[in-house]
C-alpha cells in the first residue's frame, strides 16, 4: 500500500503571504498589527482571523469593493487574512487599508514594488470607491511607528494635520520618519509600484498664525465680566498653580460664568502635555479640535446625569476627566453628580491617572486637569444670600450638604466663596456698558499667570514638579524660601490643630502660588491666612455653617 506524503506548507499556501503593518491603540498605549493575506484550499470567500470585532470585521467588504473599483477583483478562491499578535483585540476601521494593499500586493503575481511595503504602517478607512477617510488613533500610530523604526506612515490626508502638530512638539522626533497622507486606495498604489507622488501630501509644519479661531475665540474670556478683587485673585492662583477649585455661592453670583472663562488665562500646553491630549483625543475622534491643535487647553464641562463610564471612561473611550487632560474639568452642581461617581474621583484628583479595570482588561487614562466645581449653599440656592431668604428647612440643609463627603472637599485646593452684590441691576448693566472698564483685562492676567509659572519654573523643576499643585509634602520646606524654624512657626501659627495633614499640605502649595504671583521668594504669613481661609473648613466657617454638619 503506498503511503501520502503529507502536505507541506507550500502545498497549503496556493501564494506567499504578504505582510503589511499597522497598529491599534489600547487607552495610552499602541500595539503594532501585522497583517498577512494569502490563498488556501477551501470554499470561496474571506476569512478574517485573529480577534477582530465587528468595525474590523466588516472592513473585508470595504476592501473588496474598492479593489473592484480599481479593477483589481478576487479570485473565486478561498482567502485568509490574519491579523497578529492574535491576542490583541482589533477594532477600527485603521485595518481597511493595510488589508488592502497587503491584498493588492498578492493580487500584483510577483510583480516588485517601489518601496518596501513591510517597512511602512498603514491606517485609513476605504470608502466603497477607493476613497482614503480618516481615522481614530493617528497620533498614537506615528509613535508606534517611530518607535518601531519603520521608514514611515501612510494616512489619510485628512489626519496629516494632527500629525504634522505632532512633529512639531515632539522636539524633532516625529521628522525623522517620512509621513504622507493620500486620498484615495488608487494614489496609494501608485505611489507603491511606481514611486508616483502626485497624489500623495506629505508632513508639513503648521503655521498656527493661520488659526485665528484657535488662538483666542475658543474660550470667553474676562473682559466681559465683573470681577471682584479677590474673585480675580482666585483666579490668577487657580491659572498659576493649577489648583483645584469649589465656586459656592447664590444663583446669579457668576460660577459658571467665571469657570467658562477661565480657561482663556492658561498658557498652551507644554510639548508633553499637549502630545499626550492629543493621543487621548485621537482615540475618541478622527479629527482632532483647532483649538486643541494649536496648544489651547482643553475644556470640558460634562452634564451631572453623566455616567461613571462618561466620566472616567472605559477601556476603548476616554472619558471627560480623561479628555481635560491639561485644561479643565468643570463640574457644575456638582453635589448633584451620583455619590459614588464623586467618591471615584479622589484617587484621579490625587494622581492625575485614570485605572479602568475590567475582567480581563485594564487599561490606563491620563487625567491631569484642574478640577473647577460649582455649587449653591443649600436646594434653594439662597442659604447666606443678601437679596433672598433661605427657604429650607435643616433637615434638606443638613442631608444637601452631606452629598459632599469629607475627603472629597479636602483634595479640593480652594474653596471660594462667590461675593454677592447689593448694587442695582442697572448699575451692574452700565458698568459692562463702559468700554474702559475691563479693556484688557484677560490680557493682564494672562500675563500675570506667565509671569507666576516663570518665576517658580527653576525652583519646580529642581524638586520634580511641574506646578506648584505638584509639589510633594517632602519639598515644601525647601520650596517655601524659609528657614526650617521659622517654617515650623508660620505653620503652627496659620492652622488649627483640627486640620488634617492633606488641607495642611493644600494649603501650602496654595500659599506658594500666592508669593509666586508677587514675586516673593518666601511664603508669608498674610499666603498663609488666606490660602486657610480658602480651605472646606475655613470658607465653611466664612459663610456661617457648623463645622461637621
Amino acid at each position: 500500500m503506498s503511503q501520502t506524503a503529507p502536505e507541506t506548507v507550500e502545498t497549503l499556501w496556493e501564494g506567499a503571504p504578504t505582510a503589511v503593518h499597522t497598529a491599534a491603540c489600547d487607552a495610552m498605549d499602541t500595539a503594532l498589527l501585522r497583517i498577512e493575506c494569502g490563498f488556501v484550499r477551501g470554499f470561496a470567500g474571506m476569512q478574517v482571523i485573529g480577534n477582530a470585532l465587528d468595525v474590523s470585521r466588516d472592513g473585508k467588504e470595504r476592501v473588496r469593493a474598492a479593489l473592484e473599483s480599481l479593477g483589481l477583483h478576487l479570485p473565486a478562491r478561498r482567502l485568509v487574512v490574519s491579523l497578529t499578535p492574535a491576542d490583541v483585540k482589533k477594532d477600527g476601521s485603521q485595518l481597511d487599508l493595510p488589508v488592502a494593499v497587503s491584498l493588492a500586493l498578492l493580487l500584483a503575481e510577483g510583480r516588485e514594488p517601489h518601496v518596501r511595503p513591510e517597512r511602512w504602517l498603514f491606517a485609513a478607512e476605504l470608502g466603497l470607491g477607493g476613497e482614503l477617510r480618516p481615522v481614530r488613533g493617528v497620533v498614537s500610530f506615528a509613535l508606534a511607528a517611530l518607535a518601531a523604526g519603520l521608514d514611515g506612515l501612510v494616512i489619510a490626508a485628512e489626519n496629516l494635520s494632527e500629525v504634522s502638530v505632532l512633529a512639531a512638539v515632539d522636539g524633532g522626533r516625529t521628522k525623522r520618519m517620512q509621513v504622507l497622507g493620500f486620498e484615495s486606495l488608487k494614489s496609494v498604489l501608485a505611489w507603491l509600484y511606481e514611486g508616483d507622488l502626485d497624489g500623495a501630501q506629505s508632513l508639513k509644519e503648521p503655521d498656527f498664525r493661520r488659526r485665528p479661531a484657535a488662538e483666542g475665540s475658543d474660550f470667553p474670556d474676562f473682559d466681559d465680566m465683573i470681577l471682584e478683587p479677590t474673585l480675580e485673585r482666585a483666579a490668577l492662583v487657580v491659572a498659576a498653580g493649577m489648583h483645584s477649585i469649589l465656586l459656592r455661592g447664590a444663583p446669579g453670583t457668576g460660577k459658571s460664568m467665571f469657570s467658562a472663562r477661565l480657561a482663556s488665562l492658561l498658557p498652551r500646553l507644554g510639548s508633553q502635555e499637549h502630545v499626550e491630549a492629543m493621543r487621548i483625543y485621537s482615540v475618541a475622534a478622527e479629527r482632532l479640535p483647532a483649538g486643541l491643535l494649536a496648544g489651547r487647553p482643553p475644556f470640558r464641562a460634562p452634564h451631572h446625569q453623566a455616567s461613571a463610564a462618561a466620566i472616567l471612561g472605559t477601556p476603548e473611550h476616554p472619558g471627560e476627566i480623561a479628555l481635560a487632560h491639561g485644561g479643565i474639568l468643570f463640574l457644575d452642581e456638582l453635589p448633584e453628580f451620583r455619590r459614588d461617581l464623586l467618591e471615584s474621583l479622589r484617587e484621579p484628583l490625587e494622581t492625575g491617572e485614570v485605572r479602568v479595570s475590567r475582567s480581563r482588561r485594564k487599561v490606563l487614562w491620563r487625567a491631569r486637569s484642574i478640577l473647577i466645581a460649582a455649587c449653591n449653599n443649600c436646594p434653594c440656592g439662597w442659604f447666606g444670600s443678601v437679596r433672598k431668604t433661605c427657604s429650607c428647612v435643616y433637615t434638606r440643609l443638613l442631608a444637601y450638604r452631606q452629598r459632599l463627603s469629607g475627603p472629597i472637599l479636602d483634595r479640593i485646593d480652594v474653596h471660594f466663596n462667590m461675593p454677592e452684590t447689593s448694587e442695582a441691576t442697572a448699575d451692574l448693566f452700565l458698568k459692562l456698558h463702559d468700554p474702559a472698564r475691563s479693556e484688557g483685562r484677560t490680557h493682564r492676567l494672562a500675563a500675570a499667570v506667565a509671569s507666576a509659572r516663570a518665576y517658580g519654573a527653576a525652583r519646580n523643576e529642581a524638586v520634580g514638579a511641574r506646578y506648584n499643585r505638584d509639589l510633594t509634602a517632602e519639598h515644601l520646606v525647601s520650596v517655601s524660601g524659609l528657614s526650617p524654624s521659622r517654617f515650623e512657626t508660620l505653620v503652627n501659627e496659620s492652622f488649627p490643630k483640627s486640620a488634617s495633614r492633606r488641607s495642611v499640605i493644600r494649603s501650602l502649595r496654595v500659599a506658594r502660588t500666592l508669593a509666586d504671583l508677587d514675586g516673593e521668594a518666601a511664603i508669608r504669613s498674610a499666603d498663609l491666612g488666606l490660602s486657610w481661609s480658602w480651605t472646606a473648613e475655613g470658607a465653611a466657617r466664612s459663610r456661617g455653617e457648623t463645622i461637621g454638619n
